[in-house]
């Protein structure tokens, strides 16, 4: 499980080049999957779009922009939205938004490659632009698997509570959007965050 990560590509239109360099992503000892979404604008909304598998179990979910905003949409949201609805269901997972747009960078959206200009080529793009990114975050989802991993192994110090399994719930994407209103999880979070996060990094 630590060294496998899940990217879903969501788009209302897939883009070719994106989806050929997510399909062939590599990096050293980390088993990557690329999956991809299409999303129908005229039928589905964000709450459909949380309950679909391959996005309930996505380690790391790229999605674009401008999802959200053709007309024939009865919700309009937008990507950088979306990635704070999906971030707060799904705290474990992370989200990369990505835009043909400029002036999106405040909300740490970044750009999608642009045949049109005539210059580059999409893997030397996707290399500078999204491959640092997409590598950090596998950093950070594997270091708080292993912080689950101490949870179990220590299991005898939260009996009685549902603390690990529905910590394990969240990191496996099986935790419905009900979820998203459950007070507890943002107990489960800062508890880590403020208790356990610090005694991991003493040992560094």
């Amino acid at each position: 499980m630590n060294k496998i990560i899940r990217i879903v590509y969501i788009d209302d239109k897939i883009d070719n080049y994106l989806s050929r360099y997510l399909g062939e992503l590599y990096f050293e000892d980390i088993e990557v999957y690329a999956r991809e979404v299409t999303f129908d604008s005229g039928s589905e909304n964000y709450i459909t779009l949380l309950e679909k598998e391959n996005v309930k179990l996505a380690d790391i979910v790229i999605v674009d922009s401008k999802l959200f905003e053709n007309q024939s949409v009865d919700q309009k949201f937008s990507g950088e939205e979306f990635k704070m609805i999906y971030t707060t269901a799904n705290p474990y997972s992370k989200v990369i938004v990505i835009s043909q747009n400029d002036g999106l960078e405040k909300f740490g959206t970044i750009k999608k490659f642009n045949p049109t200009l005539g210059k580059g080529n999409p893997k030397e793009f996707y290399d500078h632009n999204l491959r640092v990114l997409i590598e950090d975050n596998i950093k950070e989802i594997i270091y708080k698997r292993n912080i689950l991993t101490i949870l179990k192994n220590n299991s005898e110090a939260y009996k009685g509570s549902l603390i690990v399994e529905k910590i394990n719930e969240l990191m496996e994407g099986t935790s419905s959007y009900k979820d998203l209103t459950d007070e507890k999880i943002d107990f489960l979070i800062e508890l880590i965050e403020k208790n356990i996060k610090p005694m991991l990094d003493g040992d560094k």
